[in-house]
Parts: structure tokens; sequence; C-alpha cells
């Protein structure tokens, strides 16, 4: 096979139908027409998929250039990508919104006569990035340094552009084709700040509003949103579903970021419709910092945004409503919820510290996710312990069955990496319990290579340490002692998400 500068590179089949490190780099050579393997491009490839240590069956090899060559090394940035959007230390556990949001912001400026849009990454630079609309996207940029310093072959703008489409991939929406080729822009290439919408452009001062609610010069800011937009080529249709899309994402700052406050939606990790269906369907009134609700009481914290700015939210959710209770669908017994393996039948499901309903939430699990329920409890909902941490809602105070049980609990779903979380977890010399030889610490990790499950009456979920004749106490009726470490939900410790509530703002 000969390589386009006029060299040959002789491939043999390995004897077990394997390929290494130097046989991709060769081959990916060979087939190269537009001089796209850099050495660094190789680099990335070759360590992505483990070949730097080891070998790949060749029909692996093969379904994974299935789309080309290229089209695998962008696979690798995303996986590392994947590896960095989940984290318990940001908002709502996820870093997906800031990344679609930098997406956005980075093409937003785009004009067919003038230039600017995502070509370029002209926000690295500082007029750009000081525009005021881009606050906040300087830790955006910061969480992909690690990926761009692993992979520097890429650019800034096709990493922030393949970092949206993994974000959306991550949160339940449509996984998009990546085509690369974007190149970085210098400092004199960048956007200078008004090309991109201002939340209160136009509106009229003060609190007056019409006969619908609406802030007194809306017309004005539907205006600018349309000259914005339409300058990009967008009509008013394509406008809405690109802010209706993009609002169902994280949430407001009032103090280091817009002004503003609160998620715009219940679930702003996760791709939905929520956000035009609640602009529809909801109640919602303009307030500012000092605003005096209908019972006398503050705007809720969660929503009140910084003095001096203005926002909606959704009265609706601050006066209540029925809660449905009356409707008992499903059976709220322990027995018929028994422990077991448990598949999530709802669009998604919070994850709370305790099994009170009212406490913080950890997480959310998605549509068909499977995990092992240890415990049960009933009182106003069915509520279940997961191994990883965290209470859900088996069954909600409605009625509405959330998780169906998929079989007993298995040993083997139980396997691996574990922290210690409880003050009882005990090491023991046998499964029986029957000698103590020592405790671990809060926050110790270790693995487990075999457990051993209660019987038919109940009793602890037992752990053994890998490579040691010793057993730890993994759950037992004083609740869950350690918890399963699961990639992408807690490799870090979970902590509550931040702005938990029912409340929700509204953009302009």
């Amino acid at each position: 096979m000969s390589h386009p500068d006029g060299s040959s590179h002789r491939l043999t089949r390995s004897p077990d139908g394997t390929i290494g490190g130097d046989e991709v780099s060769k081959l990916v050579q060979a087939l190269d027409t537009k001089n796209f393997w850099t050495q660094a491009r190789l680099q990335s490839l070759v360590e992505g998929f483990g070949l730097a240590e080891g070998r790949m069956k060749l029909e692996s090899f093969a379904r994974i250039l299935y789309d080309g060559p290229e089209a695998a090394v962008y696979e690798v940035v995303r996986a590392d990508l994947k590896k960095a959007m989940i984290s318990p230390e940001w908002d709502d556990g996820s870093y997906a919104p800031i990344l679609i949001r930098l997406a956005w912001h980075s093409s937003g400026t785009y004009c067919p006569v003038m230039g600017g849009g995502s070509n370029g990454a002209t926000m690295r630079h500082a007029k750009e990035a000081n525009d005021p609309e881009n606050k906040y996207l300087e830790h955006a940029m910061a969480l992909l340094e690690p990926i761009k310093a692993k992979h520097p072959w890429i650019s800034y703008a096709d990493l922030w552009i393949l970092a949206s489409y993994v974000a959306l991939e991550t949160t339940s929406g449509p996984r998009i084709k990546f085509t690369g080729g974007r190149t970085d822009a210098p400092a004199e290439k960048a956007v200078d700040p008004g090309r991109l919408p201002e939340p209160e452009h136009g509106l009229a001062e003060g609190m007056e509003v019409d006969d619908e609610g609406r802030l007194k010069g809306w017309e004005n800011l539907a205006a600018h949103v349309r000259t914005i937009f339409g300058r990009m080529g967008f009509n008013d249709r394509e406008a809405v579903a690109l802010l209706c899309g993009g609002h169902v994402y994280g949430r407001c700052h009032p103090q280091a970021g817009s002004g503003y406050a609160g998620a715009w939606v219940e679930n702003p990790t996760m791709f939905s419709n929520e956000y035009a269906a609640d602009m529809v369907g909801d109640k919602w009134i303009a307030v500012t910092h000092d605003t005096v609700m209908p019972d006398g009481g503050q705007v809720p914290q969660e929503v009140r945004p910084a003095p001096g700015r203005r926002q909606y939210i959704d009265l609706s959710k601050y006066e209540g409503g029925d809660s449905g209770d009356e409707a008992e669908a499903a059976p709220r017994t322990v027995e018929a919820y028994p422990p077991g393996r448990y598949k999530c039948l709802s669009q998604w499901v919070n994850c709370r510290e305790g099994p009170d309903v009212s406490s913080q939430i950890l997480g959310r699990f998605l549509e068909n996710q499977e995990l092992s329920i240890v415990e049960i409890k009933v009182a106003t909902e069915i509520r279940g312990l997961t191994e990883r941490g965290g209470w859900v809602s088996i069954v909600n105070s409605a009625g509405k069955t959330l998780w169906e049980r998929q079989g007993d609990l298995t040993a083997s779903s139980l396997l691996g990496r574990y922290r210690a979380v409880g003050s009882s977890a005990s090491v023991f010399s046998e499964a029986s319990c029957a000698q103590s030889v020592g405790r671990l610490q809060v926050g110790d990790e270790f693995e487990v290579d075999h457990v051993v499950l209660p019987g038919p009456g109940g009793g602890a979920i037992m752990g053994r340490l890998k490579g040691q004749n010793a057993y730890v106490l993994i759950h037992s009726s004083e609740g869950l002692q350690c918890e399963q470490v699961v990639e992408g939900y807690n490799e870090k410790p979970r902590r509550p998400l931040k702005g938990q509530s029912l409340q929700r703002t509204k953009s302009f």
C-alpha cells in the first residue's frame, strides 16, 4: 500500500487477528490524502483506543473506523469530553448547560457581511470575552483547557462546538455527527460587543406591565431579537425554536453571573420542550429584588434577581396547587416492592439525600436507566435506597409508578469500586460477621470482588475486599455503609445540587 508521498507501508495480518498502535499509525497514514494525520493526532488516536499498552481486534477497529479515520480521532475527544461533563461540584451536577451556552455565544456573533461566528473562537480574546453577555463563560473555557492540552491538534473553535454536541448527547438530546476543520483566529478578529441578544433591550424603565402582565416596551425587545436572529439568517419560527431549546438548559446566577436568578425549568440538564410548554401553560409575573409577593412575602431567594434586575417568575409554582395525592393507583407495601434491580419508567427522577421527599437532591436518573435498590421505605411515597447512595421514589404520592422491578438483586451488579460513607463500615474475617477485624474510615475507597446477598429472611449485604480474606459491611438495617462508585455519577462524592426548588424564572 502506497502513501501519498510515494512511500510504501507494508501491512501484514497478525496471527491472532489483532492490530497494534504502530500498525494503526501506518494504516491511517496510508489512507491519508489530505495531510490530516499529524503526529499529535496519531498519538490521540493510539492512546484513545488504548493501543499504547495493548492490541485490539481488527474487526473492532474496522467498526470504529466505519465513518473514516478522521471521525475516529474525534471520537477519542468525545470520550474525554463525556468524562468531564458530569461533576457534583457544578450547577445541577453537569457542565453540559454552560458548554452549550459557550458554543451558542461563540456562534451567535455570525454576520454574513462582517464575519464572526464559531470559526475563529475569538471569545478567547479580551474584547469579545468582556462582552457583558459572555459573562461567566470563562468557566466553560477553563474546563476545556485540560482536554485541549491532551489533544493539542484540535482547534479551540472545533473543541467548543464538539463539546456542545457531547453536552446535548449526554443530556438525552440527539447525537450530532461532527465535522471538524474550524480554525482559531488572532485577537484582531475578535468581535465588538453588541451582536448577541440583550435580555432587557428596549424595555421601559420601572415595573409597569400591560394587560397580559408583560413589561412595557416588550415590543422593542421582540424586534431586537428578530433583528439579531435575522442577521444570522433565521426566521421567527427558527428563532423561537433556538431560544426555547437553549433556555431548557442551566440556571442564572444573581451575584457572579447575569444578575438574574434560578433555573428556567425543573430539570435544567435534560433536552426537552419544557421551556416552551411552560411559557404557554404557566402563570408568570414580573418581579425585582424587592418585589412584595401577593401574600406579603419576599420573592423566593432562588429566583430573586440582584438589585437593579427584573425577571419573570412562575407564579403557579409559588401558589402551589393540587398534589393529586388522591390518585392511589399502585400498591403501597414493602412486600410489593422488595429490594432488587429496577428500571426507570419516567423521563427523569430525582435522587435525594434521604427518604424524606423534601431532602436535598443529589442527582437525577433518566428513563431506562437501571440500578440496584437495596432498601425500601413506605410513607406518602414508596422510596428506594440506591446502591450508589441516595433515595428515589419508586411510586410517587399520586400513585404513579416511576420505577419497574426487573428482578432480584444480583451479586454481579454489585461488584466493583466502593466508598465508605457510614460509621458502621466494619470489616470482618468472614461474611457471617462473626468476628470484626477493623473498620473503614468515611471516604475510604476499595474494590469488592465477591458479594454475599441477604437470604430470604433479610440480612446484610457483604463485600469481600479484593485480594483479601476479609469482608466489609455494605448495607445493613442501619442503612448504606458503603456506596458503589459508578462511572459518570459519583467518582467524586455527590453533594446537593445548587438552587433546588420548584420555583423557576423566565427569560425576557
